[in-house]
């Protein structure tokens, strides 16, 4: 009787301490404000090493066991990386489904020279794309929004690179991205 009372008594513990980590996690995904993509970019300088909720549409998830994807926001050049981390792993399922999604926003910076080693693979005719700073490589954005563009236009991408470095105080580019820390919801209404 002692024993059975002591496994019960050992249930109720780990059952309440598991439902308020559960608890936990709730309530600090909804102390985040929802951050479209677009609003991400224009305030990621504030936000870097911040957790950040962005929502966005799904359109490419790494085929490589779903490391990372990538959403967008109003139009496919605002988009923005999201390494799977804490998540797990993306799946190709989730192509064209808007997500929302916890995670510490990340910066890579792109100065002058990175910009010319771009420039020089691509026209060598190899990746020119570092760190993904110019998105992803395949073609699945044209399955998600219909093919109504120009997907992965890299010269255009480098071009409007080096003008914001042109314009830029800091002499580089910034490039965010998000390391996951929790996929909130699948789908998003």
């Amino acid at each position: 009787m002692k024993r059975t009372l002591g496994v019960l008594l050992s249930l109720i513990v780990l059952f309440s301490c598991t439902n308020q980590t559960k608890q936990k996690k709730d309530e600090k995904s909804t102390e985040l404000t929802v951050l479209t993509v677009d609003e991400l970019q224009a305030q990621g300088k504030d936000l870097v090493g911040k957790e950040v909720l962005v929502k966005g549409t799904v359109t490419h998830v790494c085929k490589e066991a779903g490391a990372r994807c990538f959403i967008m926001g109003s139009t496919e050049d605002v988009s923005v990386r999201i390494e799977a981390g804490r998540i797990g792993s993306f799946t190709q399922e989730q192509m064209g489904s808007d997500i929302l999604v916890r995670g510490t926003l990340q910066e890579v910076q792109l100065d002058e020279s990175d910009l010319a080693e771009m420039e020089k693979s691509a026209a060598a005719g190899e990746s020119a794309n570092k760190d993904h700073a110019l998105g992803h490589d395949g073609p699945a954005l044209h399955s998600v929004d219909g093919g109504n563009h120009d997907s992965i236009n890299q010269a255009k991408k480098l071009e409007d690179m080096n003008q914001k470095l042109a314009e830029s105080k800091e002499a580089y580019v910034p490039v965010y991205y998000i390391d996951g820390l929790e996929l909130v919801k699948a789908k998003v209404d």
